[in-house]
């Protein structure tokens, strides 16, 4: 097999999967978002909207494109990030945290990187160009071991922007000139003593041949649809668990909404609930579940980056809330009988 065939099978197979007319498969899923920046224009000392509630790797990105984070609150009910005001124009990187698929308004399609990491949604596309159609932004995933589709590493971006998606594959591939739909370049003209490789700066992205072709067999093996099934399931489990607990607050999914279920995540009454509560889970016989990441902003190496106070809905609700893993159906079984006897435990 000839470099990169392997990559550009896996690209055009989740293409299809989600519905976009390009994807550039890519060695993480911060790669991915870094590169998505870089081909949308953002440039040192441009502002983006992150969610502070989220993995860092979101805000590390902004920061690797030389922009500014700037930090927005979440929404109380399904945490995920409030947009900035219609006419502040700056970049945006909402997450669809936990799984549930992020929803932005038709005035705010442009200039988006929507991290999708958590899910397998699909692309929200625009092939026609018209306007309110969410034409000119990238969806980003992530392959990360813990993931949906888990391959150790790995990322993909997805576009329907031909310009776009040549900026992306040129920027994570060294800066060599490179087509939209081509991984990678023909080896007779990249042989040749006189080629031009690098034609602008970029740095070194590129998803492997065997990270793909694990790609393209995980997805064979298992439709990913089969996996999103799989953590559905799950989260029914968890659901039916805590019914009826009054101090237990599920995230919520508004009328129409889709949740992929990366995991299943409660906010609890108070976080002095946390440490008795997970305890307790363990104690009947579950796994010990996540908190929530820390706010990005409250991490030791961005603290810089704003003060205590700026996002109060996310500080209030990262101390009380619990991740409970979905990818084991029969894992999650046990855990949800856990957590209901924990409940009963603690005083459900």
């Amino acid at each position: 097999m000839k470099n990169g065939e392997a990559v550009r099978a896996f690209e055009q197979q989740f293409a299809e999967y989600v519905g976009a007319r390009y994807c550039i498969a890519l060695n993480s899923g911060t790669s991915t978002l870094h590169t998505a920046l870089v081909a949308l224009g953002v440039k040192p000392g441009d502002r983006v909207a992150v969610p502070p509630l989220t993995m860092s790797a979101t805000t590390i990105a902004v920061l690797h494109a030389g922009a500014v984070p700037v930090f927005m609150d979440v929404d109380p009910d399904t945490w995920l990030m409030q947009m900035p005001p219609e006419n502040d124009h700056m970049f945006k990187a909402p997450v669809s945290l936990y799984g549930l698929h992020t929803r932005l308004p038709n005035d705010a399609f442009r200039l988006v990187v929507d991290d999708a990491a958590q899910t397998l949604r699909p692309h929200i596309g625009g092939k026609d160009g018209g306007v309110g159609d969410w034409w000119g932004h990238f969806t980003s995933y992530s392959f990360q071991a813990s993931k949906i589709l888990p391959l150790g590493e790995g990322g993909m971006l997805a576009t329907d922007d031909e310009d776009l998606a040549q900026r992306a594959r040129e920027f994570s591939s060294l800066g060599y000139r490179m087509r939209a739909d081509q991984p990678r370049i023909d080896p007779a003209i990249l042989k040749r003593p006189n080629y031009a490789r690098h034609h602008s700066l970029g740095w070194n992205y590129r998803m492997n041949d065997v990270t793909a072709r694990l790609g393209s067999d995980m997805m064979a093996l298992e439709s990913p649809t089969s996996r999103l099934i799989r953590c559905r399931v799950a989260a029914a489990y968890y659901r039916a668990a805590i019914r009826g607990c009054s101090w237990i607050t599920p995230q919520y999914v508004p009328d129409g909404w889709t949740h992929d279920y990366w995991c299943y995540a409660v906010a609890l009454e108070s976080a002095d609930l946390w440490t008795p509560f997970t305890d307790a889970v363990v104690r009947h016989g579950g796994e010990m579940p996540y908190g929530a990441w820390r706010l990005t902003y409250q991490e030791p190496a961005f603290q810089h980056l704003a003060e205590d106070g700026c996002c109060p809905v996310a500080e209030d609700l990262q101390p009380r809330l619990v991740q409970f893993q979905t990818n084991d159906g029969e894992a999650a079984l046990r855990n949800a009988d856990a957590v209901a006897r924990a409940i009963r435990e603690v005083g459900g």
